[in-house]
């Protein structure tokens, strides 16, 4: 009788190390890029919370100021079964036009629409200059909400 062969139980086959090492690098590439392009923390930088202050509770056309009247939109349009959503109130430098330097503030709302299976999207932007202190509408409905 001839010996059983040897199986070599720690060794796995080349291509399964390059599909491990290549999903490690995925990994650490998205995390990377996650870091640099995530919106700014508006509570790590003093001049983002406070673009953000401005925007909120600068004055709006119908309410005492923009936060409360996208509040109000939003329970206008409450339907049964479905609710409005808005997303997280986002603050990122200013760095595509050099002009115009300052903070860009949005916000997405999304409403439901007239048929079941239907919303509305809404994008609310702002750019903030701090010195002068100015809060310029950089989209419709930003300026809608605006006195």
């Amino acid at each position: 009788m001839s010996p059983a062969p040897r199986q070599e139980t720690g060794r796995r086959p080349a291509w399964i190390r390059w599909v491990e090492w290549g999903l490690v690098a995925a990994l650490v590439v998205g995390i990377g890029g996650y870091l640099f392009w995530k919106p700014l923390n508006p509570m790590a930088d003093p001049k983002a919370a406070h673009a953000l202050a401005l925007v909120q509770t600068h004055p709006a056309r119908n309410a005492p100021s923009i936060r409360q009247a996208i509040d109000g939109i939003m329970q206008d349009n409450q339907k049964p079964g479905r609710s409005p959503s808005a997303s997280e109130w986002t603050v990122q430098r200013n760095s595509r036009t050099p002009d115009r330097q300052g903070y860009v503030v949005r916000v997405e709302v999304r409403l439901p629409g007239d048929q079941p299976h239907r919303w509305i999207e809404w994008e609310y932007l702002w750019l903030v200059q701090l010195s002068p202190e100015a809060v310029i509408p950089l989209s419709r409905p930003a300026s809608e909400v605006m006195p």
